[in-house]
């Protein structure tokens, strides 16, 4: 009994100066997360709350599984537990193609008649569709997303179900996503080897925990052609090592669409799905947390529709509990056959996006999002550098080899409702400083933009419900978003200016004759959305509007203001 005690106290002590050292060899965030891993822990003792003993159980024909240190965090994974037996989960694959578009085909990767009697075709290319956690094949989404890859055309499309896996506990159901890996790596295996199918065109697309399944079966199947995870689950996943997670090992591509990334370590209410990047490219639409029209204290939030009150409390529960979670399906069904390129840029943060500082897709800085999504390719270029790129210390010369990836995180804005896709503008309004303006002034402003496709009017400039502090002299810039496509040839940009004054700030305060209110602006420049392309557009028009006939404009409060090409 003594002994036992001696012990436990002796793993304790251990473990708090392992977290002491690593506190003090690394930043604050990376402290309070790595020295949590079990593998981290400097001495072999079985602690009581991490009970890894290398355990392996297998399952037949399907291979075997473990349980060793690198599945164990005290934060991210604390309990680990091996899955259900198969009899339980009974997974199942149910295929659909142009000639059965809704009535599913069973297929067993162990009973070749159920593969012979379908209309499975290995010459075309094959798409499983995972779901995640308490959902099924029966979801609205499943079936619509099912719907819009048939009408795309000459597909397999197979539907997984692991329903009898994939409810309460959540512990659980993570655990049994390792099997489900197995049993879709089996059957791809199955029509690889005896059906000619080929690795390279198998597509993956799972959400949440269907997007880690996925990456189980990339473990499993070399050379898999892509995996894309829509919102991948963040619980026990966040923060572990790649055997864990999907990572971009897992295929030969893999596109990450993240929507519900928000984190409890950095104190706001936790979301679904991870903010770590996990792909070859990682795509952060709206800041990939908070997505438009789902909190309910915005504007236009997330409301039940009576249509899906009828088709049960589980569909209406999921867009009112989980419409964050779930916008990542939402994006990536437009994406199939929608006419608008979800069109994301990558950058270092959302923030420098929406400032407008990485909105150039040259060199393969930008990239499709969705299902048309690949990775982007660049040109040797040397001593030059790109306005998406961080440049570290000011270092100028960046030096990329010729036809290299460009991983990494992308960003974009979207809508609050279909049509989700939006075109992207970029305003930089240079402000002009004559001697009867004021140093700032705080308001908010709004556009309209007149081209040869037609107009496009009420466009934000500042945040609703928000204003921004514009100094006189300097240049502010903004990215901008609208479902219509207006073209490259704008003719005329309409600028309409107001006033606000915040009581918190009273230098804000503009009484009549003491100050001025007015806005003072030289010239205005919209740029059009640019598609991701190596190619150089053939023609390019002028995008620069100033005052006619005059250095500047002055708009008063609650004013306007056109401008229009300069050189007329």
């Amino acid at each position: 009994m003594l002994s036992n005690v001696a012990s436990s106290l002796i793993a304790f002590y251990v473990l708090w100066a392992s977290i002491l050292i690593n506190f003090c060899n690394a930043g604050p965030l990376d402290a309070l997360t790595s020295w949590a891993r079990a593998d981290r822990i400097p001495i072999d003792v079985n602690l009581p709350w991490l009970p890894f003993e290398n355990e392996t159980r297998c399952y037949g024909e399907l291979g075997c599984l473990n349980i060793t240190r690198d599945w164990y965090h005290l934060i991210h994974r604390p309990f680990n537990v091996f899955p259900l037996p198969r009899s339980v989960i009974n997974t199942r694959f149910i295929l659909y193609t142009e000639k059965n578009p809704t009535e599913g085909q069973l297929l067993n990767a162990d009973d070749d008649e159920t593969i012979k009697k379908s209309n499975f075709n290995p010459k075309f290319p094959t798409k499983f569709i995972i779901h995640g956690f308490i959902d099924t094949p029966l979801s609205n989404w499943v079936s619509e997303m099912r719907d819009e890859l048939i009408t795309h055309g000459n597909l397999n499309v197979i539907v997984v179900d692991w329903a009898g896996g994939s409810l309460p506990l959540y512990t659980q159901a993570t655990s049994n996503t390792r099997l489900v890996g197995m049993e879709i790596a089996h059957l791809i295996e199955k029509l690889r080897d005896d059906y000619e199918l080929k690795a390279e065109d198998v597509h993956l697309i799972g959400h949440s925990l269907g997007a880690h399944t996925a990456g189980y079966v990339g473990e499993r199947v070399p050379k898999l052609g892509r995996i894309t995870g829509l919102d991948p689950a963040e619980p026990y996943f966040q923060g572990m090592g790649n055997a864990v997670r999907l990572d971009p090992s897992d295929a030969l591509f893999v596109d990450v669409i993240h929507t519900d990334g928000r984190s409890f370590l950095l104190l706001e209410i936790p979301g679904y799905g991870m903010s770590q990047p996990c792909g070859h490219l990682d795509f952060y639409p709206n800041n990939g947390k908070e997505q438009p029209g789902c909190a309910l204290s915005q504007e236009g939030a997330a409301v039940i529709p009576l249509t899906l009150i009828k088709d049960g409390i589980e569909e209406a529960s999921r867009v009112l509990l989980a419409c964050n979670h779930v916008r990542a399906v939402k994006l990536f069904i437009d994406s199939i056959n929608g006419k608008c390129p979800y069109v994301a840029h990558r950058c270092p943060s959302y923030q420098h996006f929406i400032a407008g500082k990485c909105f150039k897709c040259s060199s393969g800085n930008c990239a499709l999002m969705g299902y048309h999504s690949t990775l982007p390719i660049t040109t040797s270029v040397t001593n030059s550098t790109s306005e998406n790129d961080v440049i570290p210390n000011g270092n100028t010369e960046i030096v990329r080899e010729p036809a290299a990836p460009q991983p990494g995180k992308y960003f974009l804005a979207t809508g609050k409702e279909y049509p989700f896709c939006q075109r992207h503008y970029r305003f930089t309004i240079e402000l002009a400083k004559p001697r009867l303006a004021e140093s700032w002034v705080q308001g908010s402003l709004s556009a309209a933009i007149f081209s040869d496709r037609g107009a496009v009017r009420n466009m934000e400039l500042t945040p609703k419900g928000q204003s921004a502090r514009l100094e006189h002299g300097t240049v502010f810039q903004i990215v901008v978003t609208n479902p219509h496509d207006i073209g490259e040839r704008i003719r005329k940009v309409e600028l309409h200016w107001s006033h606000e004054m915040n009581v918190l700030e009273p230098r804000t305060f503009c009484i009549p004759l003491w100050c001025n209110d007015h806005l003072y602006v030289k010239s205005i420049q919209v740029e059009t959305m640019q598609m991701p392309t190596r190619e150089k557009r053939n023609t390019e028009y002028p995008s620069k509007l100033c005052a006619p006939k005059r250095d500047y404009a002055e708009i008063a409060n609650r004013g306007s203001f056109s401008f229009y090409d300069c050189k007329k």
